[in-house]
């Protein structure tokens, strides 16, 4: 197929992936849950591959509980709702603790009335339905957003615990997500804060409902902002809009959490003057790169190269088209452990010719 002869939003919605994917990467990854998917066999087949794959490469070796309802011919001529309803009835057999619905582009094409069918299930006080509808319904992305959005509007309204916060939009098949994890607890920590909620990165279905009681919610990117933003409308709390990028993110993060959590001034000054104070340590350790001459090439993600351009600076090191060739982070670094990381690279590669 030649992409370039189709209509500029029609390939954007197959170049970002289909809803259904985004939606299953949130939603079967989630202890004690059980996704089901109203589509074709097919249609669940080619995304599970695709997460198989994302598992292996993340260590990830438990297999998710996903049940098809399996549309054919019959449902798409006559409807799928008493697929649908077989594939529940399958999925309460297994006594959840929450039950998942994503649907794929045939239930929305033929009409089925999904969110009816959920609401007269006998397990309806499980049931998140989440009306994905495949690539009719948008992009990966907004599968992920749907997921997230739908399970915060079944997570009760609290009061805010003081000293917590809670994390949105980490992806469950993210490489080093537990290390960028460990750099964001490390930050937090120099405010006296600590996350509660991982939502919804490895939370079973009892932790995540503590959403609420959070002072202010870290989304993880961009990617899943509009979930924040109803997450944060919803409980009245403000959204750092992103984790730290870089050594310069790390002060950014620190002063803006700590106004979110009306942490006190002094309080905030102090530790931003002990992060620049541990942020010279870890550069010390780099002090063989001064004055070297680098290149950095293309840029693989939005924001490397400022990152990169910033640790630099802070080493005396120099830019040029004929320096020695390095590479950039495929993902952005977040806070001073990205950028160390990404300076061992280049010490290595230096050394190392």
């Amino acid at each position: 197929m030649n992409w370039k002869n189709l209509p500029g939003h029609i390939y954007e919605s197959r170049m970002a992936g289909c809803t259904l994917t985004g939606a299953l990467s949130v939603a079967c990854f989630i202890p004690g849950a059980v996704a089901v998917v109203h589509a074709p066999e097919g249609c669940v087949h080619q995304t599970f591959s695709m997460l198989h794959a994302m598992m292996n490469d993340c260590d990830v070796s438990q297999i998710p509980e996903i049940i098809v309802s399996g549309i054919g011919d019959r449902e798409v001529i006559f409807g799928g709702e008493d697929c649908l309803t077989a594939a529940l009835d399958r999925a309460a057999a297994l006594n959840p603790d929450l039950i998942f619905v994503v649907t794929s582009c045939v239930p929305e094409t033929i009409g089925d009335d999904c969110g009816a069918v959920c609401s007269r299930h006998p397990s309806a006080d499980k049931i998140i339905y989440v009306p994905t509808s495949g690539f009719l319904g948008g992009s990966a992305k907004d599968g992920e957003n749907a997921v997230l959005t739908a399970l915060a509007s079944c997570v009760p309204l609290s009061q805010a615990v003081p000293g917590t916060v809670a994390l949105i939009g980490e992806k469950n098949l993210e490489s080093e997500a537990d290390q960028n994890y460990a750099e964001v607890e490390r930050l937090l920590a120099r405010l006296g804060l600590r996350v509660t909620v991982r939502f919804c990165r490895g939370c079973d279905a009892a932790t995540l409902m503590h959403l609420g009681t959070a002072e202010c919610f870290i989304l993880r990117d961009d990617r899943c902002r509009p979930a924040a933003e109803a997450i944060g409308e919803r409980f009245k709390r403000p959204v750092i809009p992103e984790f730290p990028g870089g050594l310069s993110g790390c002060i950014d993060f620190l002063k803006n959490v700590g106004h979110a959590c009306s942490i006190p001034e002094e309080k905030i000054a102090s530790a931003v003057q002990d992060e620049l104070l541990y942020q010279d340590q870890m550069l010390k350790k780099f002090s063989g790169l001064t004055k070297k001459t680098i290149c950095l090439g293309a840029e693989p993600f939005a924001g490397t190269s400022a990152v990169a351009r910033e640790a630099m600076e802070r080493l005396s090191m120099q830019e040029s088209e004929s320096g020695f060739p390095v590479k950039l982070p495929f993902y952005l670094p977040v806070g001073a452990a990205g950028v160390e990381k990404m300076l061992y690279l280049w010490r290595r590669a230096v050394n190392n010719g």
